[in-house]
């Protein structure tokens, strides 16, 4: 979609360079064609991949900057954990602290492993990357990163917690 932009930009800015454009040299951008046709075609692809990127993941500096526009994970809510919780299929991890897991934890909770931990990503290469995870924090932002360094590691089972244990209505455990 990004190249289209590219190239529709670069005809406009051409067309710009030849039909409007300054002769005279003081207008830097129009006076010289092939500046014009590089400054058309950027503005034509910053345009096309801000409304397309907008129903991706990626847009253009996920292009330019070589980030993934596949979907590494799902977000579920509260609701659609409910059935997950006792599935033997499903891995149940908490990312939170050891201190917001003493304040309560999702009951059915498999996994306690600390996203700031500095061991974070080794206790997730420890992990069955073959395996069906549902991960969870506070608020949902935590685990989705935690879904993406997953996902970076070969995982490819991820749901995330949308809203975190905040949205969660379920049974909350303490020890």
């Amino acid at each position: 979609m990004t190249y289209i932009g590219i190239i529709v930009g670069g005809v406009a800015g051409f067309l710009y360079w030849k039909f409007v454009g300054c002769t005279s040299g003081a207008c830097p951008l129009t006076s010289n064609k092939f500046i014009s046709i590089a400054y058309g075609a950027l503005l034509g692809s910053l345009l096309l991949s801000t409304v397309a990127g907008s129903t991706t993941k990626q847009g253009f500096f996920g292009k330019l900057f070589g980030k993934d526009s596949v979907k590494t994970f799902i977000n579920i809510n509260a609701e659609e954990l409910k059935p997950m919780i006792n599935d033997p299929g499903f891995v149940v991890i908490d990312v939170r602290t050891p201190g917001e897991w003493k304040s309560g934890y999702i009951a059915g909770t498999d996994k306690f492993i600390d996203f700031h931990s500095s061991d974070f990503e080794n206790q997730i290469r420890e992990l069955d990357n073959s395996k069906a995870y549902v991960i969870y924090c506070r608020s949902g932002n935590r685990s989705a990163k935690a879904c993406e360094i997953m996902s970076k590691n070969g995982f490819t089972n991820l749901h995330n917690l949308s809203g975190g244990i905040n949205k969660w209505d379920g049974e909350i455990k303490k020890d």
